[in-house]
């Protein structure tokens, strides 16, 4: 076969050596495609394992309570905004007692009493969060890490903002 265009014979010849490779496949995936398969399979496995085992190691339950610890930080400081809300409304029904009717007085002291109750509620679920990261610290790590992992992942309540007096 003879071309008159030097680059189209290549292209054409390309072309042939493409539908090759292309058929060589096809028939390697036909004749192993228990193969193929096992791979995948195995592929699969393999990534769960060590998905699992990251998340069974002592980093991975670490992370595990610090993020509950974080949503229970979070879940305190809503319960907080919720009672700051109930004390604002009592306060204001409280400044216009003559018109206010006792009722709405009386819901609104016990929706304050709920509120303060869930916010105890809330803070005891963050002390409780906050011992289990340390307890998971005191026994999986060494020591000489204690202290830089309670500081990193326990930080110490709100800074105070009272000056510094003797």
């Amino acid at each position: 076969m003879q071309y008159s265009n030097h680059s189209a014979g290549r292209v054409s010849a390309r072309a042939l050596e493409l539908g090759y490779v292309f058929q060589m496949t096809l028939q390697f995936l036909q004749h192993n495609w228990a193969v193929l398969a096992a791979s995948v399979l195995g592929l699969g496995i393999s990534l769960f394992v060590a998905y699992r085992a990251l998340d069974d190691s002592a980093r991975g339950r670490l992370m595990h309570l610090v993020r509950l610890y974080d949503e229970m930080v979070v879940a305190a400081s809503r319960a907080q905004r919720v009672a700051a809300k109930a004390e604002a409304k009592l306060r204001k029904l409280r400044a216009k007692l003559e018109s206010a009717k006792p009722r709405h007085v009386q819901e609104m002291s016990e929706e304050l009493e709920d509120a303060h109750a869930l916010l105890k509620i809330a803070e005891d679920q963050v002390l409780i969060a906050a011992n289990h990261v340390r307890k998971l610290i005191l026994e999986e790590f060494p020591p000489t890490r204690h202290e830089q992992l309670r500081s990193k992942y326990i930080p110490d309540s709100a800074p105070d903002s009272k000056p510094f007096t003797f």
